[in-house]
């Protein structure tokens, strides 16, 4: 009785768990990103792989996934000074950050 609650609690967890992917994407204006449009660039970002923003990029959208430690970063390739970000992905002003990794 105990494995079959198990079973079922975790196949009802399931569909979130699948849901939950991680997602980088660019805009080129923050009212872009806050219509998802027009959208620069995309990634599904992997653990601990650095991506840098392009210089076009405005604005950008993060999603976590299920990893807990978002940054960007002021240099490129994830170099300089390092600022944390919320777990709660949302659109933001890329201002002088250059590059994003996140575990």
């Amino acid at each position: 009785m105990k494995s079959t609650l198990i079973l079922v609690a975790a196949a009802a967890l399931l569909p979130s768990a699948l849901a939950a992917k991680p997602k980088l994407n660019q805009y080129g204006s923050m009212d872009d990103c806050n219509n998802d449009r027009n959208i620069l660039y995309h990634a599904a970002p992997v653990s601990g792989r650095c991506y840098n923003l392009d210089d076009k990029t405005k604005a950008f959208f993060w999603a976590t996934g299920g990893m807990l430690n978002p940054r960007v970063y002021h240099g490129k390739d994830c170099n300089g000074i390092e600022d944390p970000l919320s777990t709660n992905g949302r659109c933001i002003d890329k201002g002088s950050w250059q590059s994003f990794k996140m575990w």
